[in-house]
């Protein structure tokens, strides 16, 4: 994958972990569920472990978000913390348009 597709997709994980939705391409939304759901997974058991792993790919304010609010929401869940909602194509390329947003938030 190339570097700035990366930080892209880490900006977006931010974002979505910020607002609790964000509307993106259909690819990109698929990269950031897979990033998301992992680190809401190990959001879910509070250790030391699980929050250094979480801070290396995100900024200080959305690890304190993930494990204040959104890892307890979702204890009980087993999987499936994200939903995409297609939106249609975009009107200057016609790229497919999603909405990406966190459950239980």
């Amino acid at each position: 994958m190339n570097i700035k597709v990366k930080r892209n997709i880490k900006k977006l994980a931010f974002q979505l972990i910020d607002k609790g939705r964000i509307s993106t391409s259909v690819p990109l939304a698929k990269e950031v569920r897979k990033k998301v759901e992992k680190m809401i997974t190990y959001s879910k058991k509070d250790t030391v472990s699980s929050r250094r792993y979480v801070s290396r790919n995100l900024p200080r304010k959305a690890v304190d978000k993930l494990f204040g609010s959104i890892g307890p929401a979702n204890k009980e869940r087993e999987g499936g913390y994200t939903r995409i909602l297609r939106v249609g194509p975009r009107k200057g390329d016609g790229s497919e348009r999603c909405i990406l947003e966190i459950i239980n938030v």
